[in-house]
């Protein structure tokens, strides 16, 4: 009887009503759709990343520092004998880095360079261009992303010289051709990377099948080792970027919350101008034998079909929104996407997963329930004798 009584209540109030829905129904296709370009922002890096550089999770050598370029020399192992297998059969490769330098235009630029095998298939990298077929005439063919070639000014066809260091501490050079510029999503495939043929690049260094990072393609290849490899799953390595992105998101969520803020004082005020305007009715309910405890149950009642109403509307005229940006995704800054930020480089697709959904229809409904039971304090205090003769 209360939930009939309070949908009465709502639909009898006509454009106040309709105005609350409505605000909160705007504020409802705003965090939704927000939270759906973050979500689909996570899933598109976490895809991105996992395809161009870690694979299912990737062992790595112990002593390598990403952040310290002098250990990347002495960061490498032969590959274990129990990883040997996999990286034969095409379920694991293996990825040696090196400090280097290049000389572009006769400039000096630092570089890592990245030793990959040419017939590799688990990362997305086009290593086939890697492939020496002249062992005599040793230009080595070299890949190198969108952003490095545009800051180096280099072109595919390109021939330049680069310098590394090999275990023993001599320098080396070999003359290098770009035979690739390739356009990838990820920032740590492409900024100063230029990669080579894995075995050759054992060869410059004086080393032999030895690798600082080795990926595997599956997670069921996954073997204990103990030694000079440790295993850095792909969640692991996500780190830096779901940290990112969930500062995008709490600054997305701080505008939302002011939204909803504003949403709630719409509610509160409506409630206080109903118990002002019903108090004969209020009188009559309690006269009739309705408990205060009940009344103070109509009024929140009210204030939580608000946002059952609200994610009616919602779902109608913020559907196409959520549909178009769901299959065409969101296009992000060019400024943005130059940085090779993962999952900027192609449009976000928005992703609403169940769970985002129901927790934010629950939060709104609880701030809603919120502001229509702060005002009904005053109907605790209220005699059905004043309230009859319209007192307050």
């Amino acid at each position: 009887m209360i939930l009939k009584l309070a949908a009465k209540n709502i639909i009898g109030n006509g454009w106040r009503s309709l105005i609350n829905i409505l605000i909160l129904s705007i504020v409802l296709t705003g965090m939704v759709w927000m939270q759906g370009i973050y979500d689909g922002w996570g899933r598109a890096a976490r895809r991105q990343m996992r395809d161009w550089e870690f694979g299912a999770g990737h062992y790595e050598h112990k002593d390598f520092d990403k952040y310290d370029s002098f250990t990347w020399d002495k960061s490498n192992s032969k590959i274990p004998a129990e990883l040997q297998g996999l990286v034969e059969t095409g379920k694991a490769v293996p990825i040696l880095i090196s400090a280097g330098v290049i000389y572009p235009q006769g400039r000096l630029t630092p570089i890592t360079i990245k030793g990959i095998p040419h017939d590799q298939e688990i990362l997305e990298i086009p290593t086939e261009y890697l492939r020496v077929d002249d062992q005599a005439g040793i230009i080595l063919p070299a890949v190198i992303g969108k952003q490095m070639a545009r800051s180096t000014h280099l072109e595919e066809g390109d021939i330049l010289t680069m310098r590394w260091k090999d275990v023993h501490g001599a320098y080396n050079a070999y003359d290098i051709q770009i035979a690739r510029i390739m356009a990838t999503p990820v920032s740590t495939i492409d900024n100063s990377q230029v990669w080579v043929d894995f075995t050759h690049l054992n060869e410059a260094k004086a080393l032999h099948n030895s690798a600082t990072h080795i990926v595997i393609r599956d997670n069921s290849d996954l073997i204990k080792l103990e030694g000079d490899f440790r295993f850095i799953s792909i969640d692991e390595s996500m780190q830096g970027t779901d940290a990112m992105i969930n500062v995008k998101r709490m600054g997305g969520n701080m505008i939302f919350a002011l939204l909803l803020f504003l949403a709630m004082i719409a509610i509160f005020d409506t409630q206080i101008l109903a118990i002002f305007k019903r108090r004969r009715e209020i009188g009559t309910l309690i006269a009739l034998g309705m408990t205060k405890r009940q009344i103070v149950k109509l009024f929140t009642i009210e204030g939580c079909l608000y946002s059952v109403f609200a994610a009616v509307a919602t779902s109608i005229l913020g559907l196409p929104l959520f549909i178009y940006f769901g299959v065409s995704g969101y296009k992000t800054p060019q400024e943005m996407a130059n940085l090779s930020v993962a999952g900027t480089a192609e449009p976000i697709k928005c992703y609403y997963s169940p769970a985002m959904l129901i927790t934010t229809f629950i939060l709104v409904m609880l701030v809603t329930a919120l502001a229509s039971w702060l005002p009904t304090y005053r109907i605790a205090r209220l005699k059905a004798t004043d309230a009859l003769l319209g007192k307050v």
